[in-house]
């Protein structure tokens, strides 16, 4: 279906919107001001800035996000960030039952749910706790501006702050940097640094408060891309960073399960690496706990039983155990690993994800949903992944038929929103719609045809659009809805991704995401970026389906 981008239609909106209200409800005096709404895209080309060098909007490829308000009073309802001594160990359990999560505080817009970097760990103890190996402290890199390859985000966070006092707080990826940060109660600033350890945890450490003031942190921060997936390096052994060695009764333990995975140092790392991610992603919850080997890394890995926080725990141990650089990254809902490709650190997603409320993720229905590099790894069928946990609570969450509403920044949020990186369901490797290099993509993802079958023997999804508006406009919602069948049955609760494609250059770009309601009908207006080119653009719905309907397209 066919539209036409019009920019006077925007600008006539925009002149109905400020000068529309009837003479009965103008004051009887004369107007000296009329509020006028902010503006990312004008605050962006005039170069606004806020407290703290603050820019007042980012560009990112999910469009513009307007900043935080770094003089917002904390609220005592607020989660606060403070020391965690508790934090400075992981110990493992044998509690394999899925779980429900409760909670989760997301300081971070776009939003990265549920992949927030709260803390990670790089050692492994004879007891099998883990540990950060090198703990002296070294200040996080700030100024760089977000380069080519990066991708740029807010974080909003509230702090107990105090002289003396390092306070463990999120990071949004490895290797971030911070380009400007402020951290104050309302006007008043103080003077802050954030440093970091070995296994990249983040610490603020606050100067002039002699007793614990909440108080709010607002940052600019910059980090590489390919750090969320995309290729992965294939260097030689020589060229990964050194990994200390393991105690002797750990070293010999992950030997055994190396042994039993037939996974040795005779192949690239890339190729230990893809077998220990398959490996461990066939992991399944259980309701019976691992036992019989008289290990707790023993029982977790030789038994493929265990959830999230299982499955990296016990993928660090054998992957250590291999000379790979690898850590355990955890947050309150989800666990992960980062594995050192030679070049950087890069977030491997081994699935495991427990089941969120729609209640806990209320809070994130505000913000943009960041949209990660295609996974390289493979996914088994049915695996629970950190970014489908928040996307079902979201369409959990979401009002009927899959209806999106408009967020206070201009853009969509929908109860299908992927958040941190939803690759295709069961799709192996890259995904053909994005370059290998992590880059944006300039052409839509190819999928099977509406109502085809898929390699993995899913039926296809027929999608449909059934209605639109007119013209699409910039800066203004195009409604759109429709439906998703497989085999003539309703496809529930999917997310379905529009695409804007140029029929001239068939250039394309994602316009949003809406999801299926449980009728399989999808329904809801997505806003027209305000940089989109004019032109005449083709429609296309697009889903990767789920564990039974499989993937299709409306073109």
């Amino acid at each position: 279906m066919r539209h036409a981008i019009r920019p006077l239609a925007v600008l006539a909106a925009l002149a109905f919107g400020a000068l529309g209200t009837s003479a009965a409800a103008r004051p009887a005096g004369p107007i000296v001001h009329e509020p006028i709404p902010p503006d990312p895209a004008e605050d962006l080309a005039l170069g606004v800035a806020l407290d703290g060098d603050l820019p007042a909007a980012l560009r990112t490829p999910h469009g513009l996000v307007p900043a935080p308000d770094p003089r917002k009073p904390p609220q005592p309802s607020d989660p606060a960030y403070g020391p965690d001594a508790d934090r400075d160990v992981f110990v493992p359990d044998r509690d394999t039952k899925r779980p429900d999560v409760s909670g989760y505080d997301e300081p971070f817009s776009p939003s990265t749910a549920s992949f927030k970097r709260l803390e990670a760990f790089d050692g492994v103890r004879s007891d099998y706790k883990l540990y950060v190996h090198d703990q002296r402290l070294v200040a996080v890199p700030t100024g760089a501006s977000p380069g080519p390859g990066d991708d740029a985000f807010y974080a909003d966070m509230v702090v107990d702050a105090k002289t003396g006092r390092n306070v463990r707080i999120p990071s949004v990826g490895p290797g971030a940097r911070i380009v400007h940060a402020r951290l104050g109660v309302g006007p008043d600033e103080m003077p802050v640094r954030v440093v970091r350890d070995g296994a990249d945890n983040w610490f603020l450490q606050a100067y002039g408060a002699e007793k614990a003031v909440r108080s709010r942190l607002v940052m600019e921060i910059a980090v590489a891309r390919a750090a969320f997936g995309g290729q992965f390096g294939d260097p030689d052994w020589s060229a990964l960073p050194f990994v200390p060695a393991l105690p002797d009764s750990v070293a010999r333990e992950a030997a055994g399960v190396r042994s039993a995975l037939r996974i040795n140092r005779r192949m690239r790392p890339r190729q230990a690496v893809a077998k220990l991610v398959q490996y461990f992603r066939g992991f399944s919850d259980s309701d019976d706990s691992p036992r019989g080997q008289g290990s707790i890394y023993l029982d977790l890995a030789l038994s493929k039983k265990g959830v999230c926080r299982h499955r990296a725990f016990a993928f660090l141990v054998t992957s250590l155990s291999l000379g790979i650089p690898t850590r355990f990254v955890a947050n309150e809902a989800h666990a992960w690993v980062e594995v050192h490709d030679g070049a950087q650190w890069r977030r491997i997603d081994l699935g495991g994800a427990g089941r969120m409320s729609a209640a806990a993720s209320d809070p994130l229905s505000s913000r943009p949903a960041y949209e990660a590099p295609p996974d390289f790894f493979s996914w088994p069928q049915n695996a629970q992944r950190g970014g489908d946990m928040m996307a079902d609570a979201r369409a959990a969450s979401g009002p009927p038929s899959g209806a999106a509403s408009t967020t206070s920044n201009g853009w969509a949020s929908t109860g299908g929103g992927t958040a941190g990186a939803a690759p295709p369901r069961d799709q192996p490797g890259l995904d053909d719609g994005a370059p290998a290099d992590g880059s944006n993509a300039t052409k839509s993802p190819s999928g099977p045809a509406s109502g085809t079958s898929n390699l993995d023997g899913r039926p296809g999804s027929s999608l449909s659009i059934l209605a639109m508006t007119a013209d699409a406009r910039r800066g203004s919602p195009l409604r759109v809805n429709g439906t998703v069948r497989a085999e003539g049955e309703p496809c529930p609760h999917l997310a379905v991704q529009l695409w804007l494609r140029a029929v001239g250059t068939q250039k394309s770009f994602l316009l949003g995401t809406l999801a299926t309601g449980d009728d399989g009908a999808y329904a809801g207006g997505i806003i027209v970026p305000a940089e989109a080119p004019l032109g005449d653009y083709d429609v296309i719905a697009r889903t990767s389906g789920d564990a039974r309907c499989g993937a299709g397209s409306s073109d």
